[in-house]
């Protein structure tokens, strides 16, 4: 049977590795995905509808949840296991800081063909049962991660295809970011990424003048 692991980086493209891998002793029941836009409402003065204008991504979420038993009950665990010393294991791996990056480490996740890069967010602790003196010997885990992507995997997603060459627009006034996503890619919501590409704080209010580079499109 395959376990759920988790690898654990100093750096934001995930080739420090803080941890040794490791390996879930139980695997969750279930894995939960979120996924969110934000917008931004453009609605002019003395009017009570506006439009709703893409602005960005939201980070994909991760959770799940899952059990560390050290009843003896559970194959592969040892009597000498602990549960602390697993919880211990866990929190060095994805929320405790680390010198060398500076911060809490970048974790990778991966369970069968899951392969899912980011942070921890939360962390959550219920211990459920414990022995004659007071020591826990079951656990319940819960954790939720949002996705992280560096800016260099940001552009790597613009490196191939369709449309067919990168080119330079220099904005003018009445250009809209968004509006020449469109009629470049075909879709709009191309803007938020094409303004991180070219280290914008945004794709709105450009100035005249601006030049931007849209690169060709990564075909999936």
């Amino acid at each position: 049977m395959e376990f759920l692991s988790l690898f654990s980086y100093t750096d934001v493209n995930y080739s420090q590795e803080h941890k040794a891998k490791l390996t879930l002793p139980l695997n969750p029941e279930s894995l939960k995905f979120e996924k969110g836009i934000v917008y931004q409402e453009d609605k002019a003065l003395g009017t009570t509808n506006g439009n709703n204008v893409f602005e960005k991504y939201k980070p994909e979420i991760l959770a799940f949840a899952f059990i560390v038993d050290c009843t003896g009950v559970v194959e592969g665990t040892r009597k000498e296991d602990r549960v602390y010393d697993k919880i211990k294991a866990l929190e060095d791996s994805v929320y405790s800081y680390n010198s060398e990056g500076h911060r809490p480490s970048y974790v990778i996740i991966v369970y069968g063909t899951l392969v899912f890069k980011g942070q921890l967010d939360s962390m959550k602790v219920e211990y459920t049962l414990f022995n004659t003196s007071g020591i826990p010997l079951r656990a319940k885990v819960e954790l939720s991660f949002s996705g992280f992507r560096s800016s260099g995997e940001d552009k790597k997603m613009f490196t191939k295809l369709s449309p067919d060459m990168s080119r330079i627009i220099v904005m003018k006034e009445s250009d809209t970011l968004a509006c020449l996503c469109y009629r470049i890619y075909g879709d709009s919501l191309f803007a938020g990424e094409v303004a991180r590409f070219n280290n914008l704080n945004g794709f709105r209010d450009i100035p005249a003048g601006t030049s931007i580079l849209f690169p060709p499109l990564k075909k999936e």
